[in-house]
């Protein structure tokens, strides 16, 4: 077996003709994956600084030795991703020589899908399998496709087609993209090899190879034939039976963890660039001693240590794996010795802190990802103890709410609705009851969100409420000041207060024995209920913030730290911060730093002579010097945006007194 990175145009260009055999089942793709495949063409073009984007593999095994001949393959695994590749081709061909480009549509045509100097079947490059063929050659051939526009084959033509149309890039851009830009793993199998076999092989479960898969094959082809038996048992067998679907999952975030940006489809093209270079057996054996405490992120139940397992089962019910790349570092570094228990449970605190105070305010969760992504290499450098403190204030400027906004978000904010507020109120809910000091504790574990005042308002409601009931009712139904734990919400439902109130009265939950002191249920009532929660979620929840952390103003503050799209540059003064600001943008993008030099030349020139103060800059050009910290900062956000980039990926710490 034979595996290599490459692209479309290296795997068909040449006398070559690839056939799918006749036991695999006909082309079955449809308008989701041609869409798909469609957007990531165009995501690419779009990314300029992206060079590649993973599709998948394709498994062939040569079937003949003719080198007078067209060298044949049998594709075993990838007939839907090849088969769409060669039809957006010829819908390009098409597209071009409508267009009247005659040489894109003669180069496509004769070194992409036609061996030119051959005939007969030998002449095309590619042959799908049984009725899909006459109908592939159909469109090679640009014969009419009346009669068969049932097929899929032809509706993907024609999908691809429109698109095209309908684009304003240059079709040579869009063909050269797809056929050098779109990375894939070829895997060529040795012709000693039943391809029947393999292919069941492959698609047992009617899957084709994972990038988990593509991982594995990649690690044990470079480890030595007497050796992978061992570490195959040794180190990814327990990967695989420990994370079984999560596998990938927890490459990902182990990229992820070391600010790797990585994509869900490209797993397996950036751990290929991570592992170059390195010595496989080792790095199997490091891959495999963090997926056991990835295992214990996913399962809390593995963790032997009874206050930690706590800590990770209420992250987990949180359903915060966005923080699982910073989690799986930080808990490799306490196995190692670097943090002890309680600086460990510390980290877990403040990580659960941070991520429930912004659910509660509503900040956007996008960020995440980034700020988690990034957060390990922040504070690893620092000792222990220095760690903490970096992890706080780090994460302080960071769309991390100060207690007058969680007050005001708990009074208004909904704690109920789509997605994934249910669960993370009820999570919210439990812990507040379980704050309490209860002799036996209530058993939550059926316990879901109860609505003391109804979804549904009925006449005895609307009689309670008084005569603002629908506007309590609209306000106040789903926020935390009406909501409870109850596991018998089907019971309950719609029943009067005066029903409900006998049975919080009974309740073993804490919660529902306070509502039962209530002697009608209202808009104060409710107001109050929901200020004495507001206060004891403080108490589990509180502020990790510390006013010397904070940005309050640019002049007279020292800059420590600038951050730009997760990459850090360590500064001293705003000058360096402006001087950073504006490198980062001319290596990122030549072209948007001229612009911004012409827009900007009282500040940005080539040679700096009516600046006051100039100041040169690395690669030979000049700043004005001459700015106090305010306008610095204000002139790095303005030409950072102008430059077409997000305010929120330009971050500058200042130093912590």
């Amino acid at each position: 077996m034979k595996a290599s990175e490459t692209n479309l145009q290296s795997i068909i260009e040449g006398t070559k003709q690839y056939i799918i055999p006749m036991f695999q089942r006909t082309y079955s793709w449809n308008e989701k994956q041609w869409k798909q495949l469609w957007e990531d063409i165009l995501d690419l073009i779009e990314d300029e600084q992206s060079t590649s984007h993973f599709i998948g593999s394709i498994v062939s095994i040569p079937v003949n030795a003719n080198t007078h001949g067209v060298q044949q393959f049998l594709v075993i695994d990838g007939q839907q991703r090849m088969t769409t590749l060669l039809i957006l081709l010829a819908a390009i061909r098409d597209t071009a020589e409508k267009q009247v480009d005659k040489n894109l549509s003669d180069e496509i045509h004769h070194t992409l899908l036609i061996n030119g100097f051959k005939s007969g079947e030998e002449k095309y490059k590619f042959l799908p399998t049984q009725v899909d063929k006459e109908h592939f050659k159909r469109i090679l051939n640009k014969e009419p496709l009346d009669g068969i526009k049932d097929s899929l084959i032809v509706k993907a033509y024609e999908y691809f087609v429109k698109k095209l149309n309908e684009v304003a890039e240059s079709l040579t851009t869009i063909k050269n993209t797809l056929t050098t830009n779109l990375a894939i793993v070829s895997i060529v199998l040795s012709t000693e090899d039943n391809p029947y076999l393999v292919f069941e092989s492959l698609n047992a479960k009617g899957q084709p190879l994972t990038q988990a898969d593509l991982i594995r094959n990649y690690l044990f082809m470079r480890i030595p034939a007497d050796d992978q038996d061992d570490y195959y048992n040794r180190y990814w067998l327990p990967i695989q039976e420990e994370l079984g679907e999560y596998l990938t999952e927890f490459v990902r975030h182990f990229l992820l963890g070391i600010n790797i940006n990585v994509k869900k489809n490209d797993v397996y093209v950036k751990f290929k660039e991570k592992i170059d270079g390195q010595d496989v057996k080792e790095f199997l054996k490091k891959i495999a001693n963090l997926a056991s405490y990835y295992a214990k992120l996913l399962y809390p139940d593995k963790e032997d240590n009874k206050d930690i397992r706590n800590l990770l089962k209420r992250i987990n019910d949180f359903e915060a794996k966005t923080a699982y790349p910073f989690l799986l570092y930080i808990y490799h570094d306490y196995k190692k010795g670097k943090y002890d228990e309680k600086q460990f449970r510390n980290i877990l605190t403040i990580i659960e802190n941070f991520l429930v105070r912004r659910f509660v305010c509503n900040v956007d969760s996008k960020a995440l990802n980034k700020i988690f992504a990034s957060l390990y290499n922040q504070i690893s450098t620092h000792e222990s103890e220095d760690s903490l403190s970096e992890l706080m204030g780090y994460l302080q400027n960071r769309g991390y709410p100060k207690d007058p906004e969680v007050k005001s978000s708990l009074k208004e904010n909904h704690l109920y609705g789509q997605g994934d507020r249910r669960k993370k109120g009820a999570f919210i809910l439990k812990i507040i009851e379980n704050s309490y000091s209860h002799k036996e504790k209530a058993n939550l574990s059926k316990a879901t969100i109860e609505h003391i005042m109804p979804q549904t308002l009925t006449e005895k409601w609307i009689e309670e409420l008084g005569e603002n009931a629908e506007y309590v009712h609209s306000v106040y139904l789903h926020t935390l000041g009406n909501l409870t734990l109850s596991a018998y919400n089907t019971e309950l439902s719609n029943e009067p207060f005066s029903v409900k109130r006998k049975y919080y009265k009974d309740s073993n939950i804490f919660l529902n024995k306070k509502i039962s002191e209530f002697e009608k249920w209202n808009q104060i009532n409710i107001e109050e209920r929901a200020n004495v929660l507001i206060n004891k979620f403080l108490e589990i929840w509180p502020y990790f913030g510390k006013p010397e952390n904070e940005m309050k103003k640019v002049t007279g503050s020292s800059p420590r730290l600038l951050i730009i799209h997760q990459q850090s540059y360590p500064v001293n003064t705003w000058r360096e911060v402006m001087e950073k600001t504006i490198m980062a943008i001319y290596e990122q993008d030549i072209k948007k730093y001229k612009k911004l030099m012409e827009k900007n030349s009282g500040f940005l020139s080539m040679d700096g002579i009516e600046m006051r103060a100039a100041k040169k800059l690395p690669n030979g050009h000049y700043l004005e010097a001459n700015l106090s910290a305010k306008a610095i900062y204000n002139f790095c956000l303005k030409i950072f945006e102008e430059a077409g980039y997000n305010r929120d990926d330009w971050q500058v710490e200042i130093e912590h007194k």
